[in-house]
């Protein structure tokens, strides 16, 4: 991503991605555990729960 913004290329498919990545750090959205249990039911892979914290 920083070699597409040093010379000026568009990647809104890689920003939203890593824009995405980083508000999964937080608290889960209704939305975001709606997606994750769609992705689960497609084949997806079973995530790791969180501890602590």
């Amino acid at each position: 991503l920083k070699a597409a913004i040093d010379t000026g290329v568009p990647a809104p498919v890689l920003s939203s991605a890593l824009f995405d990545r980083f508000s999964s750090q937080g608290e889960s959205a209704f939305a975001d555990k709606l997606l994750s249990a769609m992705r689960y039911a497609f084949g997806g892979h079973i995530e790791k729960q969180k501890t602590g914290a």
